[in-house]
């Protein structure tokens, strides 16, 4: 495992995120409405207005002092940071942009992207415009769809230090890597990027680590294979390739260089990365996704055909508007409900704008929880749960939850643990859900039933079967979430809230119910040879009864070790309690499973000590001695006569 320096401001044990210096970004409030709009709109321009001077004052500066905390990790801010409500808190949004056409870049799209997302976002954005990172834009014209955080910060370039170092547990910043560390291994490639910052003017500390690299001829791959020498101390390398180190375990700390991945992350809310294809296929398309960098969270991807250069800046405009996700705080969450603030909701001033959460609008419920460094422990999406919109303003929202599990958003708050609301944008028509055993992709559940359970009622309609790879489409309706059920031979195995048309595919990932089923159809057969084995008991025991009525005392000796050889009791039993075990071991550790599978069993074994036991045996076996000493004693008997031939065979 590699360890990972990750100060995170806004998500430091600190509530910094929720109260944040604006400073050093005001670019005035939106007044681009009619004059006769003015009333409630004019007292949320007034009250914007004075919020954003509030936070301009203590720091006339103007650079943003979150900002340059994130840029130089090892130092600390002497002013304390401006409490800035949440909802009067505008996002600080980032524009990259990526593009095969030499003439489409940031410095050409800025001033009329600006102008197209002035009346929607002027207020409730603080919006920089660039170009992507040369690794971040060869990944996102290759793969938008597949793009995720571990895919962007892999580029990034971290200093890995041992983790057997003598001073490691000191090592937390650059300035820590300069006093402890002696040589810095690398390549060229990465010494011309350190070069390049320290020409460019750019933090004295990199000067000192320039001072300490020790270049060596060949790739990244020779440059890992240097870490187990004893004489290397460090490696200056990308963070993908730092992720496989190990033995001895790699201590990551993350140099002050620009567009660095995790240190956009500390400067900004939301990263937009959008790409522009002049050669596509389908001609020239503008594609954009929304980065949240507080949840790590990669949105879906949105496209917009182009024809002309000219309307270059117009399509990324719709596309990043379409992309945006609007935040909500969720404060309050129970069991059944939860509310909370709109991110900015105080700033709009338009109630078609997209930063609006109305009723019947879907949200995401996002967990993030930290460890005392920053360092994320959990963070995403909550498992399948989402909260339908019932009441809505423009600053507050309450809905319903509706969750594949009970108590998914009860987590104990503090100061290192957020918790989010994401609104769903749903595109698409239908959506295809797969279904697979938990930690199989590749054993799907097949035949497994689809039901439809009503939001406000318990009414459950039939959807459809699983098909032979797990497979059922779901079409969308009016309906923006909907509530349905797996079942297996009638068991309810899954409750999977949905919001068809949001994504191309769900997958779920169940613990089968097929092993139950088997233990079922064993349990169903162990309990007919019970039955038939009764049948066959009595049969025996009439047989015999009748022998030693007409005296016949050997036929009935004969029938009743026929009778000893059926099986027993213990046999039976022994059988059970086997094959209990190997269906439990076959379904691992879920403990539905389990007990339906030990009620079965426990149900069998209550009817065969009910029905087969060694009462008639033995009540058998007394009456033939009984009837060998009466015979012993009495005087010889005839033959009897053939008309009194056992009627049983």
């Amino acid at each position: 495992m590699t360890a990972l320096i990750d100060e995170d401001p806004k998500a430091r044990g600190t509530n910094e995120y929720f109260h944040r210096d604006t400073s050093g970004q005001v670019n005035g409030v939106s007044a681009m409405m009619a004059p006769t709009d003015w009333g409630r709109r004019g007292f949320v321009i007034v009250a914007a207005a004075c919020w954003t001077v509030l936070s301009w004052m203590p720091c006339a500066s103007g650079q943003n002092s979150r900002t340059s905390r994130s840029a130089d990790a090892g130092s600390s801010s002497t002013s304390p940071p401006v409490v800035t409500p949440w909802d009067y808190d505008p996002y600080r949004v980032l524009i990259w942009l990526a593009s095969d056409d030499p003439a489409i870049d940031a410095d050409a799209v800025e001033k009329p992207l600006r102008k197209f997302l002035r009346r929607d976002f002027d207020a409730l954005w603080r919006l920089d415009i660039r170009d992507t990172p040369v690794a971040v834009g060869t990944e996102a014209m290759r793969d938008l769809e597949g793009l995720d955080f571990q895919r962007l910060a892999s580029s990034d370039l971290v200093i890995a230090v041992k983790r057997n170092h003598p001073d490691a547990s000191q090592i937390r910043y650059i300035d820590d890597v300069n006093r402890f560390v002696d040589k810095v291994t690398t390549t060229s490639t990465r010494r011309d990027v350190i070069t390049r910052h320290i020409e460019n003017g750019k933090k004295a500390s990199l000067s000192a680590i320039a001072d300490k690299l020790n270049v060596i001829d060949g790739d990244s791959l020779k440059l890992m294979r240097q870490w187990p020498e004893e004489s290397t101390e460090a490696l200056f390398l990308t963070r993908g390739a730092a992720g496989q180190l190990d033995d001895p375990e790699a201590k990551l700390v993350i140099p002050p260089l620009e567009d660095q991945v995790i240190q956009v992350m500390k400067e900004y809310d939301k990263v937009f990365i959008v790409t522009y294809e002049s050669l596509a296929e389908s001609g020239p398309v503008v594609r954009a996704v929304e980065l949240d960098t507080l949840m790590r969270y990669v949105g879906g991807v949105k496209t917009f055909s182009c024809w002309s250069r000219p309307e270059v800046p117009g399509a990324i405009g719709r596309a990043v508007t379409a992309a945006f996700a609007p935040v909500v705080r969720l404060d309050d969450a129970g069991t059944k409900t939860s509310g909370g603030l709109v991110r900015g909701g105080g700033l709009i001033v338009d109630e078609d704008s997209p930063a609006m959460i109305r009723v019947g609008d879907v949200l995401r419920p996002m967990i993030r929880k930290n460890d005392h460094n920053g360092k994320p422990l959990i963070v995403g999406p909550a498992d399948w749960t989402y909260v339908l919109v019932t009441e809505a303003d423009q600053r507050k929202v309450k809905g319903n939850i509706h969750a594949g599990k009970s108590n998914t958003l009860k987590v104990r708050m503090n100061n290192r643990t957020f918790r989010m609301g994401l609104k769903v944008a749903i595109d698409g028509e239908q959506t295809e859900l797969r279904l697979h055993a938990r930690e199989k992709p590749d054993f799907p559940l097949i035949g497994y039933e689809i039901y439809e359970r009503e939001l406000e009622s318990r009414h459950m309609n039939f959807v459809g079967r699983t098909n032979w790879d797990g497979r059922l489409v779901i079409e969308r309706n009016d309906q923006p979430l909907r509530l349905f059920y797996v079942k297996n031979g009638g068991a309810v195995l899954a409750r999977l809230p949905l919001v068809p048309g949001r994504a191309t595919q769900e997958t779920a990932g169940l613990i089968g119910d097929d092993m139950r089923l088997r233990a079922e159809a064993y349990v169903r057969g162990v309990q007919n040879a019970i039955i038939d084995l009764v049948a066959i008991r009595e049969l025996f025991a009439a047989r015999i009864r009748l022998r030693l009525e007409r005296g016949e005392i050997d036929k009935a000796e004969e029938l009743l070790g026929q009778l000893r050889d059926q099986p027993t009791n213990q046999a039976i039993a022994d059988d059970l309690s086997n094959k209990q075990d190997e269906f439990l071991k076959a379904i691992g550790r879920d403990p539905n499973q389990r007990r339906k599978v030990d009620n079965l069993f426990a149900t069998t074994r209550e009817t065969l000590v009910k029905f087969i036991n060694g009462r008639l045996l033995s009540e058998l076996e007394v009456e033939v001695l009984n009837a060998r000493k009466k015979a012993d004693s009495a005087p010889s008997q005839s033959e009897p006569d053939p008309k009194d031939e056992d009627p049983f065979g």
